[in-house]
């Protein structure tokens, strides 16, 4: 008998690419909610962020503040006045939601292992008073890893931020040390704003600033001369960097959190847009326009963490950039992650390529034994 041996049909190929689909399909539907990395670290870091935000909500009572439930409609109590004597330029106000996520906090535990800290860890941070609900936040994440950040401030704060001139970023963190929240406090401080000075503040405005860095005993930062009255931006970044160095002692640190856009941090505004927010490996290879302290201490080698531009923070690592309902604690990509069950998986791979081998064969079949009789023919 004649051996038959033929082409693969269409409806083969057809089924073939049916199964492939099905296949997939059955492979999406494996994927399971599972729990993230670091999955308590960042429960707890988010959680201690909350019960910071719920102190500074008090404290504004006590100091006769009324939140605005329009801008700050979660009662954050983070979301400043649009101005103040202390206001130092605009900010957005979607920004500003975003920082009182506590929610960010538990991004930061991702970032800071990512950046390879671990307890004991010195971090160089500085901080404005633009984002106080992220201020918390990067220091929450601090307590719960147990690192030990040395902290620099411009006191001024944008657009709702906390351009309270009773209850400045340096007052809130003496109010959360007081209630035993952590012991986070500010090394040293400059007014911020233009120049880092005050510049664009009233002359009233810049003694507020001071009188809040003297009440909160906090070592002033200022290169204004006495009889010029001018200040230099470059030398309040020397200075920054000569106090980051001083306290450290014969620590090295190993990572630079910086929040806001505060000058002396950055370097200038452009900087502020330019640096990606979030995490930065290599931040001293690139060209930027001016140095700041940041970028001075990422030249050592330190990767950096920069917390700014926040609605492109808050979409590169999947947290709501429109906060229209109240952020849950331990909903959320950072929290819980779908992942494939890989047995499944290798499963229905296994059944594809054994299909698929089984179809190849017979078209490798086929091809042979076709080109093996048209060469009989020619040769007859």
């Amino acid at each position: 008998m004649r051996r038959q041996i033929g082409k693969p049909s269409y409806l083969l190929l057809v089924f073939l690419a049916l199964l492939s689909l099905f296949l997939f399909y059955l492979a999406e539907k494996s994927q399971t909610p599972r729990r993230a990395a670091y999955y308590n670290q960042k429960i707890e870091a988010a959680q201690l962020a909350k019960d910071a935000q719920e102190i500074i909500k008090k404290e504004l009572s006590k100091h006769g503040y009324v939140i605005d439930i329009q801008n700050d409609p979660h009662l954050s109590g983070l979301i400043g006045s649009q101005y103040s004597k202390i206001t130092t330029d605009r900010g957005y106000i979607r920004d500003k939601l975003i920082s009182t996520n506590t929610n960010n906090a538990a991004v930061l535990i991702d970032l800071y292992y990512r950046a390879g800290l671990r307890p004991g860890d010195y971090v160089a941070v500085t901080l404005t008073g633009s984002f106080p609900g992220m201020n918390i936040a990067v220091l929450a994440a601090c307590k719960i890893m147990g690192l030990k950040p040395v902290i620099i401030t411009s006191v001024g704060a944008s657009t709702w931020g906390a351009n309270w001139e009773e209850l400045t970023w340096l007052d809130m963190e003496s109010v959360l040390i007081e209630n035993n929240i952590w012991s986070y406090k500010s090394t040293a401080a400059s007014l911020g704003g233009g120049n880092d000075h005050g510049r664009g503040l009233s002359p009233e405005g810049r003694t507020l600033l001071k009188k809040a860095i003297d009440r909160n005993e906090v070592e002033f930062i200022s290169s204004i001369d006495d009889e010029t009255r001018s200040g230099s931006l470059h030398k309040n970044i020397e200075k920054r960097i000569e106090i980051f160095d001083r306290v450290k002692g014969n620590n090295r640190y190993k990572a630079v959190i910086n929040v806001g856009g505060g000058l002396a941090a950055v370097g200038s505004s452009q900087n502020g847009r330019l640096i990606p927010p979030g995490y930065n490996a290599r931040l001293y290879e690139r060209q930027l326009p001016a140095e700041g302290a940041i970028t001075i201490l990422a030249k050592r080698l330190i990767p950096v963490i920069h917390l700014l531009q926040l609605s492109q923070f808050a979409e590169r690592y999947n947290l709501p950039v429109e906060i229209t309902d109240e952020p849950k604690i331990g909903e959320g990509p950072v929290y819980v992650q779908e992942r494939y069950s890989i047995a499944t998986t290798i499963m229905y791979t296994v059944i594809l390529v054994v299909v698929l081998w089984g179809a190849i064969r017979i078209d490798f079949r086929y091809y042979i034994y076709r080109n093996k009789h048209l060469f009989v023919r020619k040769n007859r």
